[in-house]
């Protein structure tokens, strides 16, 4: 099937809070094999991640389910585990512990509390399944088990006198399905989140005990150093598939964010690139990418760089892309066409393949 690529309309992602509903079919969702029915509120696709009343869906997993108004936390208790999360913040707690990282966080929708399917069943340890032609989601919560030890690199530093210096944190949820190329890709991802883990710990664990030493010299408070990273899988389909790594960072300063993507072919998991997956020319994927960060540099012109233009054609080697459900995101990282504090910046375009 000829793969068409259409700069129809522009949609900010990450730079800007706003997000793009798609049209769909009905999204049906199944727990351990039970169809899960919503009275006043159906599931809605939010930036290629479905949101579920919050409510429902907890319960429907054995959960039991607290919210508190003046806070706007949602507290979910299921075994021994209790989740947490915040209206408007990306971040899911376990036991108090941050776990996982939301491409788009909890929200409220007509009066309801709407929450990311897969962030909460996968940080109740349960598997998440998706059928992008039906649109089905299922779940298993029952003999499902955790992410294995190759998914994840933790690791604390302290100081001699037991000061916490730095925390390093990095998950994957693998892929599943059955495609030839999955083992490998999961391998893969494993080898680089094993090699990164161990870099960014010796690289940041220089960085905390100079600024430790400063602050003790100093006698100036030392706030403690982190980098976390979350790998997930975008636009998951029998041909390609894209991973995600989505890294946040301090150094006693402002967090830092950027994020990192690769996408593969689902037949044999070697890497694809976008030549590989559109067939337009070099030059006029160049000019598509101009146009669709300039369109965002034209929308809100203070929110960018005075020379960001003439910085897209210099960076444009700089650009990433990776897959949705229904498109392809091009992003720059921070820094490039606008200040650090702005964030990754994102257009997409749709796509069908």
């Amino acid at each position: 099937m000829k793969k068409k690529l259409f700069l129809i309309c522009l949609a900010a992602l990450l730079a800007i809070p706003a997000y793009a509903v798609y049209t769909h079919p009905p999204i049906q969702v199944y727990v351990d094999g039970n169809l899960v029915t919503f009275s006043d509120q159906e599931p809605v696709i939010v930036d290629d991640r479905t949101l579920v009343p919050m409510r429902r869906i907890f319960e429907a997993m054995g959960a039991t389910v607290t919210w508190s108004e003046p806070l706007q936390t949602i507290t979910s208790v299921r075994n021994q585990d209790t989740i947490t999360m915040t209206i408007g913040d990306d971040t899911v707690y376990r036991n108090g512990t941050a776990v996982y990282t939301m491409d788009v966080p909890a929200q409220i929708m007509q009066d309801r509390t709407m929450v990311p399917v897969r962030a909460i069943a996968e940080s109740f340890g349960a598997s998440v399944g998706w059928d992008g032609k039906t649109y089905t989601i299922t779940i298993a919560t029952t003999g499902s088990t955790e992410q294995t030890a190759a998914d994840k690199y933790q690791q604390t530093v302290y100081a001699d006198d037991g000061t916490l210096l730095l925390t390093v944190d990095y998950s994957y949820t693998p892929l599943q399905g059955t495609q030839p190329g999955v083992a490998k890709v999961n391998t893969a991802v494993r080898n680089e989140l094993a090699q990164k883990g161990a870099a960014i710990t010796k690289q940041y664990t220089e960085i905390a005990q100079k600024l430790y030493a400063s602050a003790q010299n100093d006698g100036t408070t030392f706030t403690p150093c982190y980098c976390m990273g979350t790998y997930r899988a975008s636009g998951e389909k029998d041909d390609f598939a894209s991973i995600v790594l989505e890294e946040r960072s301090s150094t006693g300063g402002s967090e830092e964010v950027s994020i990192t993507t690769h996408t593969y072919f689902m037949k044999d998991g070697t890497e694809a690139y976008l030549a590989d997956i559109i067939p337009d020319s070099q030059e006029d994927v160049k000019s598509l990418i101009v146009s669709g960060f300039s369109a965002l540099i034209d929308a809100e012109p203070n929110g960018f760089y005075g020379n960001a233009k003439e910085n897209i054609s210099t960076y444009i080697a700089q650009t990433g892309f990776y897959l949705t459900q229904d498109g392809i995101v091009f992003y720059l990282n921070p820094g490039i066409i606008a200040e650090e504090f702005a964030g990754v910046v994102a257009f997409s375009v749709p796509y069908t393949r």
